[in-house]
């Protein structure tokens, strides 16, 4: 009984020592995650998800929408631009890239346009927050035909960058919340065809 014992105190001995060791390493990254918005966890979960189900990190920081039946791209596009008017974002350039490479090879593509939109006012205040927000801009749609013939949207998540890092201020946060209600509009728009 007494070996017994003896082995049940180094053990504990040992994990003592380990869990200290541990929390000494690690303790202050776990510190500065709880610095993070408090649906950051929740976030990266839910990348970490959509990685292991598709082993695809594109498929996993985007939104996707596929146009309802009988809705066409120009159907989309035409409601896109309607509602971009009516809650006034900028639409600041439409690149047909599938067009490009057609003009180039002389070979029928699958429908590729990005859809590019701004609120100047958001982007400049994003960019006082954080040069790197940059990357982010202009926000973008991309209309793609799949290989089945399908049509769909695609847009980055914005919540990645609303609550991926620490909260940010209170006027930031309203005035991109703003503008990532207005892509999801946009989407919804384009992919039911409705304005």
């Amino acid at each position: 009984m007494g070996f017994i014992k003896n082995i049940l105190a180094i053990i504990g001995l040992v994990a003592l020592i380990g869990g200290g060791y541990a929390y000494s390493k690690f303790g202050g990254e776990l510190d500065e995650l709880n610095k993070l918005s408090p649906e950051a966890k929740t976030l990266y979960m839910n990348m970490w998800s959509k990685l292991k189900e598709t082993g695809n990190s594109a498929e996993s920081t985007v939104w996707k929408r596929q146009l309802d039946d009988g809705v066409s791209p120009e159907d989309a596009a035409e409601a896109m631009s309607s509602v971009a008017t009516e809650v006034n974002i900028k639409a600041v350039g439409i690149l047909p890239l599938s067009k490009e490479v057609e003009a180039k090879t002389g070979e029928k593509q699958r429908l590729l346009t990005i859809y590019q939109y701004c609120n100047p006012l958001t982007a400049v205040k994003m960019i006082e927050y954080s040069d790197a927000f940059s990357a982010y801009l202009p926000c973008r749609i991309a209309m793609v035909e799949d290989k089945e013939g399908k049509f769909w949207l695609y847009s980055l998540d914005m919540d990645l960058m609303i609550h991926g890092g620490k909260t940010l201020p209170e006027d930031l946060f309203k005035e991109a919340n703003a503008v990532k209600n207005v892509m999801l509009k946009l989407m919804e728009a384009g992919a039911t065809g409705e304005f």
